[in-house]
């Protein structure tokens, strides 16, 4: 039985096939990795990736129910050329977010979650090249009304330059003198990369820090104030205590009310500008404590 990408319903996860209205001219499965088949396993993927040395393309999309994701299945991934393409040039992965769960196996959920986290991922679909090892960004491709496969591969083989492979490849058709020069500006190109990613970890581990620094510094603030309130008086300490729970009822009540997404026009503009009024007038207040 032929299987697709966008997986029809819990009963069909039990038997590991993939299948659907989409993606009819490429085999795809949910665990284990072959060329040119969409999977849902990125550790099967990646060890095939390695040990075949192809480059790997990750499709965070949300197959139910974007728009756009829909589009590029049907213009692109659909499409008999690029089965031809796929089977001899990459390893696919579909990271999916759809509206119906019961489309994603349980194990991957959370884990879909981590690496939508982990790439940044802002808006779907979202189209990654890694390389052979799994790990490193060779860069981001987008959706397009007007993409075909055969486009969406020359996009691809752009970045593909920039694989260690294609490199030695490009390297081998020029002249001693030249091969040399060019392997001087690919290790120079892998150190900067390398120093790149190092500094993207570097920050990404001060943003943390900072973020433990801001809660640590607002715990402190928060305990001096209560060591403060404790040596008041005992009107002053209940009438803190009166003001911080209409603070904290205010508070829950503007955000369950911009939950409901009120349409925008003069009263509701009004009653948020005077539940604003109200949460700054009680924090003025709380402030002289």
């Amino acid at each position: 039985m032929k299987t697709v990408r966008l997986i029809a319903g819990a009963a069909l996860l039990l038997s590991g096939a993939m299948t659907g209205t989409y993606g009819e001219a490429v085999e795809s499965d949910i665990d284990g990795a072959t060329p040119g088949k969409w999977t849902m396993d990125f550790d099967a993927a990646k060890k095939v990736a390695a040990e075949k040395d192809l480059p790997i393309l990750l499709d965070f999309s949300g197959t139910d129910w974007c728009s756009w994701c829909k589009i590029m299945e049907e213009n692109v991934f659909s499409k008999p050329e690029w089965a031809a393409y796929a089977k001899d040039n990459l390893m696919m992965v579909l990271i999916d977010f759809p509206t119906d769960k019961s489309l994603v196996p349980e194990k991957y959920t959370q884990r879909n979650a981590a690496l939508k986290e982990a790439f940044d991922i802002r808006g779907f679909p979202t189209f990654i090249v890694l390389e052979s090892d799994g790990q490193t960004e060779l860069g981001r491709l987008r959706s397009g009304r007007n993409k075909t496969p055969e486009s969406f591969q020359d996009e691809m083989a752009t970045l593909f330059r920039f694989r260690a492979a294609e490199m030695e490849k490009y390297c081998k058709t020029l002249s001693p003198e030249k091969q040399a020069a060019f392997r001087k500006l690919a290790g120079d190109l892998t150190a900067k990369k390398d120093e790149l990613e190092a500094g993207k970890k570097a920050v990404i581990e001060a943003n943390e820090n900072v973020e433990t620094l801001t809660e640590e510094v607002a715990g402190l603030k928060e305990d001096m104030l209560m060591f403060r309130v404790g040596n008041l008086s005992d009107a002053e300490q209940k009438k803190f205590k009166e003001l911080k729970s209409q603070l904290e009822t205010a508070t829950t009540e503007i955000k369950n009310w911009l939950d409901t997404k009120p349409e925008r026009n003069d009263e509701t503009v009004a009653k948020y500008n005077a539940m604003q009024v109200e949460i700054s007038e009680l924090e003025k207040q709380l402030s002289k404590f």
